[in-house]
């Protein structure tokens, strides 16, 4: 048989190929140190901040698994994510004597297009955050209500329901191994540990937390099409399922919940969980009613959005603006500062432009925020024996100085960001 004879490929056979491909970027990669713009197919454009005009250069039609395939990949001694596809993250709790883990994260084992949402890592922007909201300076989530977009395995919205906050709303795209993934996680770290609370404190209503068993809460996902089985499917306000009461009950005893949402549609699911908000907008219909009772919700809204390495698909930009907009608490009166913040962590492995290009529509007309760069933060590599913080110390890198970085470095630099209301 000659060596390059080729035959036709079944879909089938060009998805397993693609699948092989991701399987070895997470593991190692090629390691080509090209610059590299993680987007399919990106048009000579530019993005200005202050300034200085970032300009992306034309780059030739890709696969966007290639691009990201190359981007993603734990190249030379820095990896930018942590775990496979179906492992189990245990977070320590920095604060215990015994480092016992605080958070056991299952791994979303996906498959199909769904892969492309990379929500089967735990990302050092995941990791990142939770240093920030474990310190609780740059973000206090104590008494705050707080929604991570985005959310995979939710590493920071569950610190921040252990961590203090009023209320926290995980999210990710309505794709059903995703949701079930987020909903498992959910339920084994808030869920189980609130019935072993309750058991020790021998207190509890007529049916108490810990008598509601896994499957009864979840034999039935929330937001996800009956026929839906990839990442692609669209899933309309009326296809998803409503969460029954004693879901509804729990949910306000953890003072945490799970949704699906695919970033630019209906916000009224996020908004109707609040505590208090649910008697008024739940006979709302989409958010574009004018009754006056949804928009009291959004109002109110969140205090804290957390992004964690959400700005990869610059197409998605406009869209996952339009979602944080519509449920950041507004700001009152003449204080800016009394409305609700973004708090955005995202690696340098996909591109710097991306990051820029976000934030310049972030600050613009349509959506009105103003950010700020808090930290240029330095992920130890592999073997090295100084701690973040010791390299935090050592130097403190600069803004301007990102585009010279070399592709070691980007992929160990996570920025921290914080968009409030203009």
């Amino acid at each position: 048989m000659a060596k390059n004879a080729s035959y036709p490929r079944t879909s089938e056979q060009e998805e397993q190929d693609r699948q092989k491909r991701l399987e070895r970027a997470q593991r190692r990669g090629n390691t080509g140190g090209s610059s590299i713009v993680a987007s399919s197919a990106i048009t000579t454009s530019t993005a200005e901040r202050g300034s200085k005009v970032y300009t992306a250069q034309p780059q030739p039609q890709r696969d966007q698994l290639d691009d990201f395939e190359q981007c993603i990949g734990m190249f030379g001694d820095s990896a930018v994510a942590v775990g496979e596809a179906g492992q189990i993250f245990e977070f320590s709790d920095p604060r215990s004597a015994t480092k016992a883990p605080l958070l056991q994260l299952h791994l979303a084992d996906v498959g199909g297009d769904a892969v492309k949402l990379m929500s089967h890592f735990i990302w050092n922007a995941a990791l990142v955050m939770a240093d920030y909201i474990d310190a609780a300076n740059i973000i206090d989530v104590r008494g705050k209500r707080v929604i991570e977009f985005g959310a995979g395995t939710a590493l920071p919205g569950l610190l921040c329901a252990k961590r203090g906050a009023d209320f926290v709303m995980l999210t990710d795209y309505p794709d059903p191994k995703i949701i079930h993934n987020l909903e498992r996680n959910w339920y084994e770290n808030l869920v189980e540990s609130a019935a072993d609370k309750q058991d020790r404190l021998a207190a509890g209503s007529v049916e108490s937390i810990h008598t509601i068993a896994y499957q009864d809460l979840l034999s039935q996902p929330l937001d996800i099409g009956a026929t839906s089985n990839n990442a692609t499917d669209a899933t309309s306000a009326d296809q998803r399922r409503q969460p029954s009461r004693q879901r509804l009950e729990v949910e306000q005893e953890v003072k945490c919940a799970v949704r699906g949402h695919a970033w630019g549609e209906s916000v009224q699911k996020l908004l109707e969980c609040l505590p208090g908000q649910s008697d008024q907008i739940s006979a709302q219909k989409d958010d574009n009613d004018n009754s006056g009772k949804f928009h009291d919700a959004r109002a109110q809204g969140y205090d804290w959005i957390l992004l964690a390495d959400t700005l990869w698909m610059s197409e998605s930009h406009a869209a996952l603006l339009k979602s944080c907009s519509s449920v950041l608490k507004r700001s009152t009166g003449t204080d800016n500062d009394n409305g609700g913040k973004i708090l955005i962590c995202c690696g340098l492995h996909t591109g710097y432009f991306t990051v820029q290009k976000f934030l310049t529509l972030a600050q613009s007309d349509e959506f009105g925020f103003r950010s700020r760069l808090i930290e240029i933060w330095r992920v130890p590599e592999w073997g090295e024996t100084r701690s973040a913080e010791e390299l935090r110390q050592e130097s403190t890198p600069k803004e301007e100085d990102i585009e010279s970085y070399s592709f070691e470095d980007r992929n160990r630099t996570v920025l921290v960001y914080e968009l409030s209301w203009k």
